[in-house]
């Protein structure tokens, strides 16, 4: 099941949008891979690209609400932090318990429902704000 990126995911700001479209590419391409060689490598490289990028998309985003005074800039931090936590939690999962489709699972649901809820919900919120204020990225 890929995380399929279509025009209502857009927020309308480019900066996040393209952010939002290379990590849908980059979980589509993992679970691409995982039709191909199901394996522990794949998994934990993805895992490591996920934590690392996701930090850095949502280091954009924080510097975003900050720099513009977003009034639900701790609730949409509290999501985001979810969402390291989680990936944190498949992470040592992988570590200790090693691959398993438990595991496959937890980061298709994760990855597939909690993004485009993230998306839909948070994240269009703020770049309407962001418009509403005036300010573009």
């Amino acid at each position: 099941m890929k995380a399929d990126w279509n025009e209502a995911l857009e927020s309308g700001n480019e900066t996040i949008d393209s952010q939002h479209r290379d990590l849908f590419n980059h979980i589509n391409a993992y679970f691409d891979s995982l039709e191909k060689v199901y394996g522990h490598e794949i998994t934990i490289k993805t895992l490591n690209y996920l934590l690392k990028y996701v930090r850095f998309h949502f280091g954009t985003e924080e510097e975003l609400m900050k720099r513009y005074g977003y009034p639900d800039f701790s609730e949409h931090l509290t999501e985001h932090r979810k969402l390291v936590d989680e990936l944190m939690n498949c992470y040592k999962s992988l570590i200790s318990d090693g691959h398993s489709e438990e595991i496959v699972e937890r980061l298709r649901v994760l990855l597939n429902e909690w993004l485009v809820a993230h998306i839909m919900g948070y994240d269009k919120k703020l770049a309407e704000f962001m418009k509403e204020s005036g300010f573009n990225a």
